[in-house]
């Protein structure tokens, strides 16, 4: 009579160990390398404000920072010429423009700079600010 011997169970959780190492490498890998908006040129910390915010603007985006700089896509602008590069970037129909101000902004130099975007004929001009408590 012969006998067979029984066959060693294979493990199917041992097969998947090295497909879960290289996935969790992956995942600290693009956690750690991507980024999921660009940085703003310079460092600000904007004012908070009670209201919400619209979602969805097209307008264009000026950073003004605790001393004045301003900043247009990144570029730094001086405030004296603000008209040439504005008008370069607003469309025919709309001239809105957003403005990311640090909350260190003196608002005398603020208002100043409010008149100077208006004379470089913007519209509509809307501060972006954190909700309260943030």
């Amino acid at each position: 009579m012969r006998l067979t011997r029984p066959r060693a169970k294979t493990d199917h959780e041992e097969n998947l160990i090295p497909l879960i190492n290289i996935v969790f490498l992956l995942l600290i890998f693009f956690m750690l390398a991507g980024r999921l908006a660009p940085s703003d040129s310079m460092a600000l910390e904007p004012p908070h404000a009670d209201a919400q915010q619209r979602a969805g603007t097209t307008q264009v985006l000026v950073s003004i920072g605790a001393t004045g700089q301003i900043s247009l896509g990144g570029e730094p602008l001086a405030p004296e010429a603000l008209a040439e590069p504005l008008s370069a970037t607003w469309s025919e129909d709309a001239r809105a423009l957003q403005i990311k101000a640090d909350a260190a902004l003196d608002a005398v130099d603020f208002i100043a700079l409010l008149d100077r975007f208006r004379a470089a004929g913007a519209e509509e001009i809307e501060l972006l600010t954190l909700p309260r408590g943030n």
